[in-house]
Parts: C-alpha cells; sequence; structure tokens
C-alpha cells in the first residue's frame, strides 16, 4: 500500500470529523492508501466508539483559545509529533486539512524528499474572522495567516476547494503554483445513512405537534453570517399563508433568532429549538416539508460549501437558499431549490410561495444530492482521484 500522512485541525471526537474526515479516509483506504492521521482533538474529547476501520490515529491537544501564541505553541507540538511519524513512514502525501495543519505539513514536507502536499482548504480562514468581526484586515494575526495561506496555495503539490468559484478566483488571482493538481469536493453526505422512512417522518411529526402544518426546518450553528432576521421573515411569510412550524436543529445560543421571530410577530408556541445529535439529524429533518439555508454573502463565503443543503436534500427536502454564497447559485435552477436572491422582503415572500408550492419529492431530492454531494461518489472518488495525479 502507498502510504498518506493526514493531519486535521478537525478532531474525529467531534461531529465534522465523523461525518467529514472519516468516511473519505475509509474510502481512500478501500483504494489502496495506507493511512495515518494526526488530529488536534479539542479537551474533553470522546474517543470512544471511534470505527477507524485500520487506520492509524494519534492526536495532539486543540486548545479553545484563538490566540496567536497558543496555536503557534500548537503547531509546533504538531510538527514534533508528525516529523518522528513521517520519518518512520516515507508518506508519499502528506494531506494537510485547514490552514494550521497546512503550515505544519508545508515545514514537514520539505524534510521529505519525494513527499507531495495536498493543501485541503476548508474557506479563507483570515477573512472569515474578519467578516464576522473578530481581527480587522490590518492586524498582525490577519497578516500572518494570509501570509500562510498564500504560501501553502503557491508551495502546495495539490490544492482541494469547497467551490469552483474559489478555484476559479484563485486561478484569476493567479494565487496556485504552476503545476499545482486541484479538486474541488464539497461537503457530502453518506444518503445511507440520511435514508429515513416514513415512520421517521410520522414520529419527527408527532414530537413536533405537527398535524397537517408546514414544517420549515433549520439544521446547524446561528449567530455569525447565518442571517437570523431573514430565516424569521421567511417563516413569517410561511405562517401568513398556512399553518405552520419552525424546527430549529441547533447547538448555538438561539437568542438572536428568538428575538427575529417575535420582531416578525411570531408566536413561540409555533416555534421548536432542539439540540440534536448528529446520529439522529436525519430522522429529527425528516418530519419537514421543506428547509432553509441563509448566510451573509460575503467575501470569505465564496469558499463555503453548507454542510446543512447536502443534508436536507438528502433526506427529501427542498431548500430555500439565498445568492452569493460557495457554488449555490449553480443549485437553484433545480427543481428541488428555492431562490431567495439576495432575501429582500419581496424576494423572502416569494420564496415562501415556492416553498409552500412544490410537491414532495424525496426521490428528486435525493437524487441532486447524490449527484452533487454522495460521499462516495463525489467526495472519495474526487480526493482518490487527486491522490492518484500526486502519486504519479
Amino acid at each position: 500500500m502507498r502510504r498518506a500522512l493526514y493531519v486535521s485541525h478537525t478532531g474525529l471526537s467531534e461531529p465534522l470529523g465523523r461525518s467529514q474526515v472519516l468516511p473519505y479516509l475509509r474510502g481512500l483506504r478501500s483504494a489502496g492508501w495506507d493511512i495515518e492521521v494526526v488530529a488536534f482533538e479539542p479537551e474533553g474529547a470522546d474517543l470512544r466508539d471511534l470505527d477507524l476501520d485500520g487506520i492509524r490515529y494519534s492526536w495532539t491537544r486543540r486548545s479553545s483559545s484563538h490566540a496567536l501564541p497558543v496555536k503557534l505553541a500548537e503547531a509546533a507540538g504538531a510538527f514534533g509529533r508528525l516529523l518522528v511519524r513521517a520519518l518512520r513512514a516515507r508518506p508519499r502525501v502528506v494531506h494537510a486539512r485547514s490552514h494550521l495543519p497546512g503550515a505544519v505539513a508545508l515545514a514537514l514536507t520539505r524534510l521529505l524528499p519525494g513527499a507531495k502536499l495536498l493543501f485541503d482548504c476548508r474557506g479563507l480562514l483570515a477573512d472569515e474572522y474578519v467578516d464576522a468581526g473578530h481581527w480587522q484586515n490590518d492586524s498582525l494575526e490577519y497578516r500572518l495567516v494570509k501570509r500562510a495561506e498564500k504560501l501553502l496555495f503557491a508551495k502546495a503539490n495539490g490544492v482541494v476547494t469547497l467551490t469552483e468559484k474559489l478555484r476559479d478566483w484563485l486561478r484569476a488571482e493567479h494565487l496556485l503554483g504552476d503545476r499545482v493538481q486541484t479538486a474541488v469536493i464539497p461537503c457530502c453526505v453518506d444518503l445511507s445513512h440520511f435514508a429515513v422512512d416514513e415512520n421517521a417522518r410520522i414520529e419527527s411529526r408527532r414530537r413536533l405537534a405537527a398535524g397537517d402544518r408546514f414544517v420549515l426546518a433549520y439544521a446547524g450553528s446561528l449567530n455569525s453570517w447565518y442571517c437570523e432576521a431573514q430565516m424569521a421573515g421567511l417563516y413569517a411569510a410561511i405562517r401568513r399563508r398556512r399553518p405552520s412550524r419552525f424546527a430549529v436543529l441547533t447547538r448555538s445560543n438561539p437568542d438572536k433568532l428568538l428575538a427575529a421571530l417575535k420582531d416578525e410577530r411570531v408566536p413561540m408556541d409555533e416555534v421548536s429549538i432542539e439540540a440534536v445529535a448528529p446520529a439522529d439529524m436525519p430522522r429529527r429533518l425528516a418530519g419537514a416539508d421543506g428547509a432553509v439555508s441563509f448566510i451573509q454573502p460575503c467575501f470569505s463565503k465564496m469558499a463555503s460549501s453548507p454542510t446543512k443543503i447536502a443534508e436536507y436534500l438528502a433526506v427529501g427536502l427542498p431548500v430555500a437558499l439565498n445568492r452569493g454564497v460557495g457554488d449555490v447559485d449553480r443549485l437553484l435552477p433545480h427543481a428541488m431549490t428555492v431562490d431567495a436572491g439576495a432575501m429582500s422582503d419581496d424576494e423572502l415572500e416569494a420564496a415562501a410561495e415556492k416553498l409552500l408550492s412544490l410537491p414532495r419529492d424525496v426521490a428528486a431530492a435525493r437524487s441532486l444530492a447524490r449527484r452533487e454531494f454522495s460521499v462516495d461518489e463525489v467526495g472519495v472518488a474526487r480526493y482518490a482521484d487527486l491522490y492518484e495525479r500526486l502519486a504519479a
């Protein structure tokens, strides 16, 4: 077997690690790669019931602090751990998921003749911090991260982006190295995990006391750039047309969303907010009739592929989307997507009307999910192809 060393800033104990890292690694192992993983795990990480399926694994600690000295110390510690493993295993590919592992891997591959660096860019990290209001674009942190990012795009042998929009922008700005191999791999979903039956739908609707009401679902994080006011506006437009329920599946603080719903004069007994374990997400979503994914279309979001879109479609839901986020615009002509444009009041009214008019078509939604977001047919296939090109 050819060897690859995978460095992930997302811990395998975390939901994203289990859904957006492990399935790809298992697929690469099945494709003939010997995989060793070093992941940054948060405090309190629970690694029980972690099915590694023959993948060798070790971890280093990831602090909750975003302070630059803390991150530099973490990077230094990870470099030592990785160097020992790399000198022993002599990997053909060093695969770095996100910026901090990328910086560590870049230094590492300079000591390993023949090893190819794959930078798996999960977004424009520094610009996300600016867009969220945490950094200024003239701050030391921003400048250091952007410098590291520029080096990674220029020096990596392979680059993965989540969106065609980011890849095309990088090429237009001449930020990619002359011989870099690229792949666009969005956040994918295990369609078998999100295959739900009618009994699951009935039970989910019973929990919501939905009756024959239209249930709008939202799953995932809130705050930052997640457009609570516009989501509340969409739900208010729906409930003006038909008795409805709003099922919000989140572990985030919902206060901002609740305030927006109150501003729209939405009765709180129509709103259900629940923290849901990843394993339970398909069954909870199964009770909905439609879903929403609204994100501010700021500069950094051209790099984003919201996992929730893949999950909604995989469970059979039509989804309301706004323009200007990642490759969302490319999805909007499909019958199971609803165009909310720039989320103006008139556009939200039109999106509500369209969402309510769509027939329930699980097969069509899952077909779109399979074509665009299947872990096996899109994610693993494109990673395996890129590994082969790097190893050639």
